[in-house]
């Protein structure tokens, strides 16, 4: 069962929607994508909330989604799973007993803003208990960014949480904790009927530097899962003995600081956003929906034959802030600029800030794109 919403949804799901006969939310997204020609299964708020009490897996294209969840149904444990998982306050208590060192404080907004920074050590990371995206997101290295950061806070953060539900973006109270070193990575996950995980997607988050924030390029490889997917499987096994999930699909950030993985944060009913999680579906042909829906168990071995020193990668391709109204991405250039380029997805929507996405394979021979990539400049292909 389906929830689309915005801000994506890619024509890779579309079809596997109608190829499945999955039953979908009838709402404005899935309205416009049925007005396209797309013969979705469209189903009322009342057939779809008694449909999911006969099927009890539900799959949230995006959090925009989790407002409805908590309005039409009546699965409470469910409903306070997702509350549990997005207020990150909760989230840290419940992994105290694994990170006992991992410094932590949640502060109203009114005491936040009055609060002085003595016994606070910087570098820090200041965040809504309950948060979406970047929406009031702050990396703190001193004194005179905590100050600009507090002034945003007063003065521009309910107006810029304005624009997703009271459920997506709380503005009441801030989690103050210690900045995570270290290379970032992210898993898409779920949980089946009996509480055991199944990984779906390990990626490697990469960087051009410490001061990029970027959300460029991703990769996944074997030698990845190799170091990380132990690891990555512990924590879930652990996180699970404490809240106790069951069909229930997430994506979760991580940080690894050369010792130990840290969470940053989990993001229930969903897998990663902008459809990175369909990289598994180049790799293996299977749709990490379909395989949430259908219980399937990917293992590594499986996932990887016969692409053993391969990287496969997903780019966010930023549209330039410079870049005239008219202009558009020019994806033969691109195709033509690396070795195997798997599929490009232009984003027609200027507002989105995003030209282009792509899925990309890259071999041993090859493997010094994946740097070109994070450094590329835009204006290059766009015409």
């Amino acid at each position: 069962m389906l929830i689309l919403e915005k801000p994506y949804v890619s024509e890779t799901l579309i079809r596997t929607a109608i190829e499945k006969n999955l039953p979908v939310l009838r709402n404005g997204m899935s309205e416009m994508l049925v007005a396209r020609g797309n013969k979705l299964n469209l189903y009322d708020d009342n057939a779809f909330a008694a449909e999911y009490e006969k099927r009890h897996r539900l799959y949230s294209m995006s959090e925009n989604g989790l407002g409805w969840i908590v309005e039409h149904l009546k699965d409470k444990e469910l409903i306070d799973k997702i509350g549990l998982l997005k207020d990150k306050a909760i989230f840290r208590r419940i992994c105290s007993d694994m990170y006992p060192d991992f410094f932590f404080k949640e502060v109203e907004v009114a005491e936040l803003i009055k609060m002085s920074t003595d016994g606070l050590k910087f570098p820090l990371v200041l965040k809504p208990s309950v948060g979406f995206l970047s929406v009031g997101v702050y990396v703190v290295r001193d004194e005179a960014e905590w100050k600009s950061a507090i002034a945003d806070i007063e003065k521009n953060f309910a107006k810029s949480s304005a624009q997703f539900p009271e459920f997506v973006v709380g503005t009441a109270k801030f989690l103050i904790e210690e900045y995570i070193h270290g290379e970032e990575y992210a898993v898409d996950a779920y949980f089946d009927e009996n509480g055991n995980p199944a990984i779906l997607n390990i990626y490697h988050h990469r960087f051009a530097s410490e001061s990029d924030t970027s959300d460029r390029l991703y990769c996944s490889s074997k030698a990845l899962y190799d170091t990380y997917e132990q690891t990555f499987t512990d924590f879930l096994i652990s996180t699970n003995k404490v809240i106790g999930l069951r069909n229930f699909p997430m994506h979760i950030e991580f940080r690894y600081d050369g010792k130990k993985a840290i969470p940053i944060e989990i993001n229930p009913l969903r897998f990663a956003g902008f459809c990175l999680n369909e990289l598994q579906t180049h790799i293996t042909g299977i749709h990490p929906v379909v395989a949430y829906f259908e219980n399937i168990h990917i293992s590594k071995e499986e996932m990887w034959k016969g692409r053993e020193n391969d990287t496969y990668s997903f780019l966010v391709l930023e549209r330039p802030a410079q870049t005239p109204a008219n202009a558009v991405f020019d994806s033969a250039k691109f195709k033509a600029s690396f070795s195997d380029v798997l599929e490009i997805r232009e984003v027609k929507e200027a507002s989105v800030g995003v030209a282009a996405t792509a899925f990309t394979r890259t071999d041993k021979a090859h493997e010094a794109e994946l740097d070109r990539i994070l450094t590329l400049d835009m204006m290059e292909f766009m015409k």
